[in-house]
């Protein structure tokens, strides 16, 4: 009976079973369950125990767990099979989301950024920056401090105006439960695909300037962007899609344009991490495009036991305002199979598919600042565009710990003389003439 074994014995026990498997344990004992809850034990656990590799899917505003299987597809004994097992949560409305280290950063149809543990259950909510804007785009990662992660939030938000750009980089610091502006991290590229490996943030990138493709990097421990190659830099190659291998490798989804190909490479270093400089690659499939020209916007992860792939897209078609939700599912001497999983409004977010790895880890919570006396002359403001030319500015009406009231002060005007104002930089406002001063950027 394990529960006559020493409390160490039973740690080292449990500590190498996989988290599925263990949540379901926890409430075998008070210890146990305890062992559950341990940021030490969590922190062995995902060292020691045995990776499950599960796949989750983003489809209509709700995350699915997928059941694949690709056993015995090449010897004719079984067809594939793609199933949808069926909502994991959050309840909530899901408009975008991003996985990193068994956690999921989530945007949600009313604009709320969740991080989720789909694992565990344990979820906590973000709060905006008073600088945040719509349209503003998020990614989680990590500081690997050797005993424990450092998770950090970076909201990036571009405006693309004839010949200039306006740029704004954030980063969330779930230690100190705060935004902060970095200077300094432009990467003067179109991104697009991001995906997490090792803590660090990975975009598909066009660099214009150049005129080429690449990989770009951020790197969350010194929070600044790197350059990485792609495995061939020809003109007559476009990038459509990045996807994790086994939390271990980069895999890229290429469109040749002088053949009717596409084709999968995958990198072969040994480890991938913030030291890489430099990516080397192998070429993992090539698929006949002939079969699958209508293809955009794709998600994908492959198998590298059974050298296959699987693709995730919504195919629009028919008079019914309707998306077809399909599964592709390629593999070598010229395999392929469709398999239909629905229909979906068109105005729906295209279906994302990823690997997801389940995981024990810990939210960091906020942590609770004690109530203080204030001033009662001491006002906190705030303003956000609500329309192109009118800003509304709210002045608070009571503010502690549990709570922050506001009401409407004054809306602004910002649209004078055909002048619109782009970004706004810093303000502030005469409460007793009724009058506010923008300082930013123009059209003009």
């Amino acid at each position: 009976m394990m529960s006559n074994l020493p409390l160490d014995l039973v740690e080292e026990i449990l500590s190498r079973v996989p988290a599925t498997s263990l949540k379901r344990l926890r409430s075998t004992c008070k210890s146990w369950n305890n062992c559950y809850k341990d940021q030490r034990f969590t922190e062995k656990h995902s060292v020691i125990a045995a990776k499950q590799f599960l796949i989750l899917m983003l489809k209509d505003c709700r995350v699915s767990s997928v059941s694949v299987n690709l056993n015995e597809i090449h010897n004719n004994i079984a067809a594939p099979s793609i199933e949808l097992k069926g909502v994991v949560g959050p309840q909530k409305q899901v408009s975008e989301i991003f996985h990193c280290d068994g956690l999921l950063l989530c945007t949600t149809k009313d604009d709320r950024l969740e991080v989720w543990n789909p694992c565990t259950g344990q979820t906590r909510r973000v709060q905006h920056s008073i600088h945040y804007k719509t349209n503003s785009e998020f990614v989680l990662g990590y500081v690997n401090n050797k005993s424990r992660h450092s998770y950090k939030i970076l909201r990036y938000w571009n405006f693309y105006m004839s010949n200039y750009r306006v740029s704004e980089f954030e980063i969330y610091d779930f230690s100190s439960d705060s935004w902060r502006f970095i200077d300094e991290v432009n990467p003067y590229c179109l991104t697009e695909g991001e995906v997490s490996l090792k803590g660090n943030t990975y975009w598909l990138a066009s660099d214009e300037k150049r005129d080429i493709d690449l990989i770009l990097r951020f790197d969350f421990s010194i929070e600044r962007y790197q350059r990485l190659n792609l495995p061939i830099l020809k003109s007559d190659y476009e990038t459509e899609a990045l996807s994790v291998v086994r939390e271990k490798q980069l895999s890229v989804l290429l469109k040749r344009n002088d053949t009717l190909e596409r084709e999968i490479w995958v990198t072969t270093n040994d480890k991938i991490d913030h030291t890489t400089k430099n990516l080397l690659w192998i070429k993992f499939l090539a698929i006949d495009q002939r079969t699958c020209y209508h293809w955009s916007c794709v998600s994908f992860f492959i198998d590298e036991e059974k050298k296959m792939a699987v693709f995730c897209d919504g195919y629009i078609g028919g008079i019914n305002e309707t998306s077809r939700r399909m599964f592709y599912i390629i593999g070598e001497d010229k395999y392929y199979r469709e398999l239909y999983v629905g229909d979906s409004p068109i105005r729906s977010h295209r279906p994302f598919v990823f690997n997801y790895v389940p995981s024990l880890v810990q939210i960091p919570q906020a942590t609770v600042i004690p109530k203080r006396r204030r001033h009662k002359n001491n006002y906190h403001w705030y303003f956000s565009i609500c329309r192109a030319s009118k800003v509304d500015v709210w002045i608070t009406d009571k503010i502690d710990t549990k709570e922050v009231q506001w009401s409407k002060f004054f809306t602004v005007d910002v649209d004078i003389g055909g002048r619109a104002m782009l970004s706004y930089d810093s303000f502030f406002i005469d409460k007793e003439k009724g009058m506010a001063l923008l300082c930013g950027l123009s059209d003009k």
